[in-house]
């Protein structure tokens, strides 16, 4: 008989893995989160700092810094065709599943005509392997051969989708010019390849799977639904990802009847500790979720959708985490060499206290290296979203 789960146990469940009790704050131990709960959608800088904060509070900025320094953690356009963090490892699954949809846009978006999208990114790659070179660079060198190559009218790098397409591509790996990895834009790309030794001819479906027991490992009980879309991936890809993981995946009933997946032997949400947490933009409690479906309520109300997302260049803004509900946006402001923190509640969640907003911000700005100067809570209106 499957065992029912009600919408508590799904919350319960899903943040006693999202935030264990913290063994460390040292490279390793931040290493091992990302082990544990898979890549972290970054492309705001600081998103990588602030989930760190969040997870594993006290982890300085150094600290941080030092992971991507040292390539322990990496920064690439992998799920979704979006940038996200994650250890070498990781990324490869990731790249290996993604290039499966992103060379057949590439191939569409240069109008490939002549050469397929896998020579397009062996010459991204073996241009990029040696060094670190500059965005434009990469480019320009690209954009000059398949000119080369490519019949009159194909091939063409005339327009943004295009470049993005070329410097996003899976197998490369992204930074910064300088070590302000929480504030720069990544402007220098290299082979992931070049720098993990990890080989880029992954079979996608054994990166598929892999990544499939990351998901439930990480936002688990979830649908076959979110798996997917998280993945960025087909529903039929996915099934057959579940099947060959076999027994190590148990299924549950969930709310309104629908179906759960999660890995055998997970935490029964039992020992989440609770408290407050100031989540970064894209925080997995919100993204690890199909992006239309019901399991993005399981923390606040799916109408308060709209006030975390901005449908119309795709960012979110940080949210409080108190207990099992997304309670509150809050934002940083810059005051000199300092930061104001702002608290605007969420529609229909009761407002974080004061207080254990403020025991949280040592957190923040051990990993920004900052100093908060002021705290308030406002009336939603009183400012933007």
């Amino acid at each position: 008989m499957t065992a029912r789960l009600a919408p508590d146990d799904l919350a319960l469940r899903t943040l006693a893995r999202q935030f264990p009790a913290p063994t460390g704050t040292a490279v390793t131990d931040l290493v091992a989160l990302y082990d544990a709960l898979g890549p972290v959608q970054t492309q705001v800088p600081r998103a990588a700092f602030l989930f760190a904060a969040s997870r594993l509070p006290g982890v300085t900025h150094e600290t941080v810094v030092e992971a991507f320094d040292s390539y322990a953690l990496v920064k690439g356009t992998t799920l979704r065709g979006t940038v996200h963090s994650s250890t070498p490892q990781h990324h490869a699954w990731s790249s290996a599943v993604t290039s499966v949809w992103l060379d057949k846009a590439l191939a569409k978006g240069l109008a490939l005509d002549q050469i397929g999208p896998d020579e397009v990114r062996a010459r991204t790659r073996d241009y990029a392997s040696d060094e670190w070179r500059e965005r434009d660079d990469l480019i320009a060198h690209v954009a000059d051969w398949l000119a080369s190559q490519e019949s009159e009218g194909h091939g063409t790098v005339a327009d943004s989708y295009a470049r993005n397409l070329l410097r996003g591509a899976p197998w490369l790996v992204r930074r910064p010019p300088d070590r302000r990895w929480h504030t720069r834009t990544d402007t220098l790309y290299r082979s992931s390849a070049a720098l993990t030794g990890i080989d880029p001819s992954l079979a996608p479906e054994v990166a598929r799977r892999e990544l499939v027991r990351v998901h439930l490992g990480a936002y688990g009980p979830a649908t076959r639904r979110d798996v997917a879309w998280w993945l960025g991936d087909k529903l039929r890809p996915v099934d057959a990802a579940i099947a060959a993981l076999g027994d190590e995946v148990v299924t549950y009933e969930g709310p309104e009847g629908r179906t759960y997946l999660d890995l055998a032997g997970a935490p029964d949400g039992s020992d989440y500790a609770g408290g407050l947490r100031l989540l970064p933009e894209f925080d997995g409690v919100m993204l690890g979720y199909e992006g239309t479906g019901p399991e993005r309520a399981r923390f606040t109300a799916l109408d308060n959708q709209r006030h975390v997302f901005n449908r119309v260049n795709g960012t979110t803004t940080p949210v409080v985490l108190d207990g099992t509900r997304l309670v509150a946006q809050w934002r940083l402001i810059p005051r000199g060499s300092r930061v104001d923190v702002e608290i605007v509640p969420l529609p229909g969640e009761r407002a974080p206290s004061e207080d254990a907003v403020a025991d949280a911000l040592p957190a923040v700005e051990a990993v920004l290296e900052t100093e908060v100067a002021d705290l308030r809570t406002v009336a939603r209106g009183a400012t933007a979203d």
